[in-house]
């Protein structure tokens, strides 16, 4: 509701225009003070829309009183009155910037016409800035879009002035089950936002996934980024009954990294397969597992397991359950180091040959390493150098480019289908983690966002070279929900398909 400041050094006159303001039905809510200097003193502490005041009172009259006030407020507007019609007090008024000028005794007419007026102007200006934070707000969201997808600042963007930090003081990925945000209810952004204390974006990046970037981290509730994420998780599930998973990444990121920041933090969320018992994963922790989980898994099962991981080139299931291997053993010191390291040096036999046979001087001369460590920690590091260089080597093979290739062709070939990362890596006869890891590696793009690349290329070829309405091309393209198109569309192009459409066939 507008507010309004009724001036007047004589009771009788606020009172019979506040009961004018009621008997017209103006929805105001209306303050009086007794002259200028009353008026003035409220005006700073709390903030009007309208001034409504007497030009000739005691202390301080009404000009001198509108010319500090528009000082204080610059978008109020002003409505003197006075008994005397002087050119002089006129003129000041409009080099005041005073938006209207009534005569005592006040007509209704009049009166009703003046403050109908000013209140018509303060709300198309409200709705104004509204409609400029809106399209300022997608345009941000196009540019970070842009950003984390590894695509630069677009070039329409360059040299316009944006509502963007130069760096971020942390990140938090959220991750639900498929197609949440199709389902998920409009307000969940603002949800998300009123948790956070702090200033803070929010960007949705497809159908499962959302991106918090915090340009100031919070510095009251909570004292890291981790309490934070643990309190949103625990929010997300009391409201919306379902299970949200979080990645955090506390340190600084700077604009042209966000791209980096963004393959990490998805790096760490696939360690929610191998913990499902955990919901917020912190970066600066290399695995998580339960003590009542390790009296489970047996050396053999681990074993076995790791080398059916290095069968389907699933590094990142190597790493883990190498992981688990090493945990388990640094909790049982009752056990013989000889025993730990032939066991530890089988492993690392598996590792060094599963790519091409290897030498058997060289073979011996590398576990000699492992037998000379002094602790359990020196051989995890031994196998985990291992495996990076394993990995290495099968990610510049030209299998993996022929296997990448045809992904994106099918991709590009069924993009109306339901394209799962379990489908795509069955195709390719690889492990979910390692195509997902290894595709986004050699493209820049992670799987959900370059089969969304394709689908808004394709639909905007729809939108401009057919007559096909939006809800027929957000069904062609593979989407299942028509606003969640337009909404991944107006973040993608910046502007929604219909008048993307309108505004490219002109």
């Amino acid at each position: 509701m507008l507010s309004i400041l009724v001036v007047d050094d004589q009771r009788e006159e606020r009172e019979g225009i506040e009961f004018l303001i009621h008997e017209l039905g103006f929805p105001l809510q209306v303050e009086t003070a007794e002259n200028g200097r009353a008026a003035l003193a409220y005006l700073e502490k709390k903030p009007v829309d309208i001034l409504f005041t007497d030009v000739r009172m005691p202390l301080m009259d009404g000009l001198q009183l509108t010319k500090q006030a528009l000082s204080l407020q610059k978008g109020l507007k002003v409505i003197l009155f006075s008994g005397f019609a002087e050119f002089e007090y006129a003129k000041t008024a409009i080099s005041l910037g005073v938006s209207e000028y009534l005569l005592k005794p006040i007509h209704v007419e009049a009166f009703q016409s003046s403050l109908q007026k000013v209140i018509d102007e303060l709300t198309h200006q409200a709705q104004l800035q509204i409609t400029s934070q809106i399209k300022q707000s997608y345009v941000k969201k196009h540019v970070l879009f842009n950003l984390v997808n590894g695509l630069g600042m677009p070039s329409s963007m360059k040299g316009v002035a944006l509502d963007l930090p130069d760096h971020y003081q942390g990140a938090i990925l959220m991750e639900f089950e498929k197609n949440f945000f199709e389902d998920a209810e409009p307000d969940f952004e603002q949800f998300i936002l009123t948790l956070l204390e702090g200033s803070s974006d929010y960007l949705n990046l497809n159908d499962c996934q959302s991106l918090l970037l915090f340009s100031r981290l919070p510095s009251r509730s909570f004292n890291s980024l981790l309490e934070l994420g643990i309190h949103i998780r625990n929010s997300v599930q009391k409201k919306y009954k379902v299970n949200c998973y979080l990645a955090i990444h506390d340190e600084v990121i700077h604009l042209s990294e966000l791209s980096a920041c963004l393959i990490q933090l998805d790096q760490l969320m696939e360690y929610r397969f191998f913990s499902p018992d955990y919901f917020v994963f912190d970066a600066k922790t290399d695995f998580y597992v339960s003590d009542d989980r390790l009296p489970e898994l047996s050396d053999h099962d681990l074993l076995n397991q790791i080398r059916r991981d290095l069968t389907d080139r699933d590094f990142f299931g190597v790493r883990a359950n190498t992981e688990l291997l090493y945990q388990k053993y640094a909790k049982q010191l009752q056990l013989s180091k000889l025993y730990v390291k032939y066991m530890f040096s089988s492993l690392y036999q598996d590792i060094m040959t599963s790519s091409a046979p290897i030498p058997e001087t060289e073979l011996s001369r590398e576990i000699e390493k492992l037998y000379k460590a002094d602790e359990l920690k020196e051989i995890k590091e031994i196998l985990f150098e291992a495996i990076a260089r394993l990995e290495q080597q099968y990610s510049c093979s030209e299998f993996l480019h022929r296997d990448i290739a045809f992904v994106k062709q099918y991709i590009e070939e069924h993009y109306g289908e339901d394209l799962s990362l379990e489908l795509l890596a069955a195709r390719v006869h690889l492990s979910p983690h390692y195509l997902s890891s290894m595709f986004k590696k050699h493209t820049g793009y992670g799987l959900n966002k370059y089969i969304k690349h394709v689908r808004m290329k394709i639909a905007k070829d729809l939108l401009l070279q057919s007559h096909l309405k939006v809800s027929d091309i957000c069904y062609q393209v593979g989407f299942q929900n028509v606003s969640y198109f337009c909404q991944n569309f107006r973040d993608f192009f910046g502007q929604t398909p219909e008048r993307f459409r309108q505004a490219n066939r002109r």
